[in-house]
């Protein structure tokens, strides 16, 4: 039997946008990204699931930016909104969480 590991990083956060690197800072954001990891954001009392793929494509945009050498580039915002996520249902979201939530 195939096994794989993610990581699932848990944010509580109480807006509804989600600047990633107040949490993380690029390399575990990155880090989380090549680990094909997930994010559970907690907002008010609701629990959301951005998924790998819209993290490895921020990921790959804060490359994209690093390697940019133009001095006149403004950088992008680092941010999650709450159309990035999948609403969870409360039965998953008490699963993942337990009494935590």
């Amino acid at each position: 039997m195939l096994t794989t590991q993610k990581t699932l990083c848990v944010i509580r956060h109480n807006d509804n946008i989600l600047p990633i690197l107040d949490y993380m800072d690029q390399a575990q954001f990155l880090a989380l990204s090549l680990s094909g990891g997930v994010i559970l954001w907690v907002y008010r009392g609701m629990s959301m699931l951005i998924p790998a793929a819209r993290i490895a494509n921020l990921a790959a945009t804060m490359e994209s930016y690093d390697k940019l050498a133009c001095p006149k580039a403004r950088p992008p915002q680092y941010i999650f909104t709450t159309k990035d996520t999948i609403v969870l249902p409360e039965l998953i979201a008490d699963a993942l969480l337990g009494e935590d939530k």
